[in-house]
């Protein structure tokens, strides 16, 4: 069993896609532009907001990028800000999941490359007491896959690697596991699929809460 379970936050705790979607067309909106396309958008999400936002301004935009990129963010954080669980929500399982790893002395905590203080707002308002551990993208800290971030909590949480596994729906979660020397666990009903899961080099894969879980607790 392991002693820390650390989760990515979007697309692995979370379904936040559309609020996030409904920010980026907000800013788009400003320019007269159309929205992204749906269907496409969330192979975009798992960097940051800040490559989020550059992917969609290198899209729309041939000049004054680095301008652009400034204005566009604060236009996402205005709305994002006002509407960051419009839509958002836990995926079905998550927050009974979370309180039998607790049950079982499993330490809960979340890394996301999401800003860090989205990050706590939507995690306290989920999860509450679930998650013992927040963290977001912080000033002085590059976006995952730098494991810094990382291997920070795992010192703060006073474990070792070996008694720690990272969580997350993406290339980018599997990377900075990699990076920092710990386990990871893909979960299959985020953002990618597990195709690209398994071609990153997961160590273990779950298609359910309950499978995740369990491979949490028995797993070592």
């Amino acid at each position: 069993m392991y002693k820390a379970a650390i989760f990515d936050l979007d697309g692995t705790l979370l379904n936040s896609a559309r609020d996030l979607e409904e920010a980026c067309n907000y800013a788009l909106s400003k320019y007269s532009l159309p929205n992204v396309d749906s269907q496409s958008f969330t192979l975009r999400l798992g960097s940051g907001r800040r490559k989020l936002i550059e992917s969609i301004v290198n899209d729309f935009f041939d000049h004054g990028k680095k301008e652009i990129i400034e204005e566009f963010q604060n236009y996402f954080n205005e709305y994002y800000d006002a509407h960051l669980s419009d839509y958002t929500r836990p995926y079905e399982g998550v927050n009974e999941g979370l309180e039998t790893l607790t049950k079982n002395n499993i330490i809960t905590a979340v890394l996301s490359n999401k800003p860090h203080d989205f990050t706590i707002k939507l995690v306290n308002h989920f999860f509450g007491d679930n998650i013992k551990y927040i963290s977001g993208l912080k000033d002085g800290y590059e976006p995952k896959p730098d494991p810094k971030a990382l291997l920070g909590i795992i010192s703060d949480l006073r474990v070792k690697k070996d008694e720690c596994i990272y969580i997350g729906d993406s290339e980018v979660d599997i990377r900075v596991s990699k990076n920092a020397g710990i386990k990871s666990l893909g979960v299959l009903w985020g953002f990618r699929d597990e195709a690209l899961l398994k071609k990153e080099g997961a160590d273990f894969l779950a298609s359910s809460v309950n499978e995740m879980v369990d491979i949490i607790i028995k797993q070592k």
